[in-house]
């Protein structure tokens, strides 16, 4: 393969190596634009969103187009056609499985179950005609003010981290499928959020060997595929430069240390943490230097859909072609990196995923949901559900619309977790009044008008939205809720236990781990049965 390729290389001109090395984006389902970034600009895939494909049969359409305009080319490798499919984040979540996420899937710490939804990730989107899912998540999650990843950790402990890493890798491998372990050298411990701030993990090597970079070991010892980079500063690393533009992070550390054999592919670097610093060709050609293979440019209409996104990546585009022609970046350099990306796509994506039926797939995520409820604190006499309730959720119905992305980027739910929930009693006929938020508020308002005729179950919700908080205040209104009712007050956590920490004389609490449909169903089971 190798001699093949090498004669590739050799008749391909410097435009063509380029694209190669670019995984991009495109607004809505313009497929003139896309054709033309495959055959005109050469590039060697696509991050691919809802935004591009709103149902599977869209999606199988697209992909087909754009692998057969891939087959044209005198690089016939196939595009690698990614998506974020990694539980708490997803593409087609009203089609396909996710499973309840990371965070819940560490909380069973079953690496069967983990083993086995990953493989109907990729058993599911490798149906569609898609290749390449960009996960797992290898971030061990140590912050509990971390706003971007929660969810999509499977923990806070690097040894279960890693073991689930190692299990997500060997499922998506099965369903043949790439795998890409994200965000090096670790997204876990930081209180910002790249998509908006440049964070810092301020992290001795010695410190980060035992914790952050344990998880990635792990995925290279599993041969994961490709590595995500993470647009976050490691001042005792470099001094200078973020992980992403990082020379002595990337190639000394990830390359070097680690001993990673595969392909570096950078975050999109179009994220605030790249673009508010840096000229985007610039910084593509930085990240090539500093040992990357892949640049992906994922998020081009990012905070505004009238953005010229299309000027941005021809831009980008034709950056690094002038730097090769100038010598500042050296054709030699281009040709290895290009190489080793061509050698992964000739080799890889030519298997046929093994199909699964929706009904596995729906049971394999109920049972992971269910395994992964917890009573954390608590009065067993409250359950089952026999008695009148009141189910108050604290989130605003307003942000629900956070939920759904325009870029198709996130958890991409079109209703609530709570929303959820409460149907899921309500068609399973329990006894409960549920609290509008109206109700709620004048209850804020009037909080010597408070509910004290029967027990509270207050639904806590969070999601890991890129570059935005879901709902901040529900700390405030769960505060008021139980200053008056402190004796009375139940909480459910779709999502991670972090209210616990901020509400240490919370009795009764109830967790999911995860603000995932399958979830929210399988706590109505919970509460209705104790079990």
């Amino acid at each position: 393969m190798q001699n093949n390729i090498n004669q590739l290389l050799n008749a391909m001109t410097i435009e063509q190596k380029v694209g190669q090395l670019f995984l991009l984006a495109f607004a809505g389902q313009d497929l003139d634009y896309a054709n033309e970034l495959v055959r005109k600009r050469h590039i060697g895939g696509f991050y691919l969103t809802d935004d591009n494909a709103a149902n599977p049969q869209q999606a199988k359409e697209l992909a087909i187009s754009l692998q057969y305009q891939a087959s044209l080319r005198l690089c016939d490798a196939p595009l690698i056609l990614a998506v974020d499919q990694e539980g708490a984040w997803g593409i087609l979540t009203q089609h396909l499985d996710l499973g309840p996420g990371n965070l819940a899937l560490g909380q069973v710490d079953d690496t069967q179950i983990t083993k086995n939804i990953y493989r109907m990730f990729a058993e599911q989107i490798g149906k569609l005609g898609y290749n390449c899912i960009l996960g797992p998540c290898a971030d061990v999650n140590t912050n509990p003010d971390n706003p971007i990843i929660g969810q999509r950790s499977f923990g806070g402990q690097p040894q279960l981290v890693s073991k689930h890493v190692s299990a997500a890798i060997e499922g998506l491998h099965q369903g043949g499928l790439l795998a890409c372990a994200k965000h090096f050298p670790g997204h876990g411990d930081t209180s910002e959020d790249s998509h908006q701030t440049l964070p810092v993990v301020d992290k001795p090597l010695q410190v980060l060997l035992k914790q952050d970079l344990l998880p990635f070991e792990a995925a290279v010892a599993s041969q994961v595929d490709l590595i995500m980079t993470g647009h976050i500063r490691f001042p005792q690393l470099d001094d200078k430069l973020p992980a992403t533009l990082s020379p002595s992070i990337l190639t000394g550390l990830l390359k070097h240390q680690l001993k990673f054999g595969g392909i570096i592919v950078t975050d999109s670097m179009n994220m605030w943490a790249m673009r508010h610093q840096y000229e985007p060709a610039e910084a593509a050609l930085m990240a090539l230097k500093a040992g990357a293979h892949l640049i992906m440019l994922s998020e081009e209409h990012y905070e505004n859909q009238n953005t010229d996104y299309k000027a941005i990546q021809q831009a980008t585009l034709d950056g690094v072609i002038a730097a090769v022609r100038q010598g500042r970046l050296s054709e030699s350099l281009l040709d290895a990196r290009l190489s080793d990306v061509l050698t992964m796509r000739y080799k890889k994506l030519q298997t046929s995923p093994v199909k699964i039926s929706s009904s596995d797939s729906a049971a394999l995520s109920l049972q992971a949901a269910r395994k992964a409820i917890r009573v954390l604190r608590g009065d067993e006499n409250l359950l089952p559900l026999e008695q009148s309730v009141y189910l108050i959720p604290l989130a605003d119905p307003v942000n629900q619309q956070k939920l759904i992305n325009s870029r198709g980027i996130g958890p991409n739910d079109p209703r609530a977790a709570s929303t959820e929930l409460l149907n899921e009693l309500h068609n399973k006929q329990a006894i409960h009044k549920t609290v509008s938020f109206e109700q709620l508020q004048t209850f804020i308002n009037h909080p010597d008008q408070r509910f004290c005729d029967r027990p509270i179950f207050a639904i806590w919700e969070d999601y890991p939205l890129p570059g935005e908080d879901f709902d901040p205040m529900q700390k405030q209104r769960l505060a008021l809720l139980l200053e008056y009712n402190p004796d009375n007050l139940t909480l459910l956590c779709l999502g991670p236990d972090y209210p616990l920490r901020a509400f240490p004389k919370i009795k009764n609490c109830i967790c999911t781990y995860s603000s995932r449909w399958v979830s929210a169903h399988a706590l109505a089971e919970f509460l209705l049965t104790n079990k």
